[in-house]
């Protein structure tokens, strides 16, 4: 299934002449080739229409590999490229390439060749005017699914692409994928195999978009109840499940007893990466709990795994959309499975939490202003309403969960093998009094914290006399 070919879509063409773009110098005003020129480029764009109209002519007269005609496959991947142009994705349109295009993947066992297909009809998926043609042709789409089918990885991450595209991108009230994609025979099967099979990283991430897409369109954006049922008893499986923490794995592995997550803090793509793998599971768990049944273990390694370098400051500061997404995710799926106390995820949010605390208490600043003026994080400080109160009121909640119904001795041990000290609980339970005022069990929630963190500091005191 793997494959080391990478991706020409961000690619610059090699030369001016072999992609159909027009040099500057041959631009004289008021020379001919200019004048020529106009009328054969691309609408406002200076690629060729010539050249466009004759890559794609030669496609169905390929005789042989791909690789072995390597000026064809230079042009290839300029009209690749050239597609993030709408003026050259219209221009194919009007002359039914895509159709073209699709079928000549279908039929074809070069990996390469479907590959870079597969690649110009997902840059041609950014227009609606795409969409609108696979849709009208529901041969077409349910040809592309069938490519879920193929070994090679990178026709599958094109075909993640063209899914992912469509399903976020498309009008929810014109486009309605789910009467399509439900038409596709095992589709979650062959989902949740790619996941579960493949070592690709790229692969993985792309997968779990798709699968991310899938979901949040089918339950939110075409919302239709009378569906709703349909799509979990589709969708909601525990091979999915199982492929999910298994692509989880794939994509941060351990090594020996140290986590990768411990000696890398998180990027602002790994933080969008893992705010869309808890989504999935935080919409599963909540209306489709029963794939959970005996799961709940793998959920909360998952959960474990994140908060270890999430819980630190390099990792969690500045602080995005994407961080305050993965702790309302960790707090929903920790509200759904009372009675798994982890100490690992306890003390890891332990830790969260002081650093919120801290920040808030030193700076006053919203979650939403950067801490940091030069972070690279697109997400850091764009959105006000994700402020600090949110973000503590997240962590809170879910320590209460995890604390709430469970007896102090396992609260002990797991404050025993911590650095924290008597005065951080205590001022945990004062904002645990703030947060979760009113329900019933709270007293003696906070009770049993600041008992138990007596008891094991009283025992160290008495170790080190």
């Amino acid at each position: 299934m793997e494959s080391s070919t990478p991706e020409p879509v961000e690619d610059s063409p090699s030369s001016a002449a072999a992609s159909g773009v027009v040099e500057s110098t041959d631009l004289e005003p008021g020379g001919e080739i200019l004048e020529k020129l106009k009328g054969d480029r691309i609408g406002e764009t200076m690629y060729s229409e010539r050249f466009v109209l004759s890559t794609v002519l030669k496609l169905p007269q390929l005789d042989g590999p791909l690789a072995e005609d390597e000026d064809f496959e230079k042009d290839l991947c300029s009209l690749w490229d050239m597609t993030i142009e709408a003026d050259v994705v219209l221009f194919l349109l009007k002359h039914d390439v895509v159709e073209l295009l699709i079928g000549l993947a279908e039929g074809s066992e070069d990996h390469r060749l479907v590959e870079i297909l597969l690649g110009i009809v997902g840059n041609m998926c950014c227009l609606e005017e795409t969409h609108k043609v696979l849709y009208e042709n529901k041969s077409l789409f349910l040809s592309l699914c069938g490519f879920l089918e193929s070994s090679d990885t990178l026709t599958l991450v094109q075909l993640m692409r063209i899914l992912t595209t469509i399903l976020d991108k498309s009008d929810d009230e014109a486009f309605c994928w789910f009467k399509l994609i439900r038409e596709q025979e095992d589709i979650t099967e062959k989902l949740a195999f790619i996941l579960s099979s493949t070592t690709s990283s790229e692969l993985i991430q792309h997968t779990l978009e798709a699968v991310h897409a899938m979901v949040n369109r089918f339950t939110e954006a075409e919302v239709d109840y009378a569906q709703l049922n349909e799509f979990y008893k589709m969708f909601a499986k525990p091979c999915l499940i199982e492929g999910l923490m298994e692509g989880f794995k794939q994509i941060y592995p351990e090594t020996g007893a140290v986590s990768q997550f411990e000696e890398e803090y998180l990027t602002s793509k790994d933080l969008k990466i893992i705010q869309k793998f808890l989504e999935i599971h935080e919409n599963f768990i909540i209306n489709a709990n029963e794939v959970y049944a005996d799961k709940i273990e793998a959920i909360v390694y998952c959960v474990h795994r994140i908060l270890i370098p999430l819980s630190s400051d390099g990792s969690l500061l500045p602080i995005s959309k994407a961080h305050v997404r993965i702790l309302v995710c960790i707090n929903s799926i920790y509200s759904a499975i009372v009675y798994h106390f982890h100490a690992g995820t306890f003390l890891a949010l332990v830790k969260i939490y002081t650093i919120l605390a801290k920040v808030q208490e030193q700076t006053g600043a919203k979650i939403s202003e950067p801490m940091d003026a030069n972070a690279e994080d697109d997400d850091a400080g764009s959105d006000g309403e994700f402020d600090i109160q949110t973000a503590l009121g997240e962590t809170l909640e879910t320590l209460y969960f995890m604390a709430e119904p469970i007896d102090g001795l396992t609260i002990s041990n797991a404050l025993r093998a911590s650095s924290l000290n008597e005065e951080t609980i205590a001022k945990l339970c004062t904002a645990l009094r703030e947060t979760m005022a009113g329900d019933p069990l709270l007293g003696r929630t906070c009770d049993l914290l600041l008992e138990s963190a007596r008891q094991v500091w009283g025992q160290q005191e008495r170790g080190r006399s």
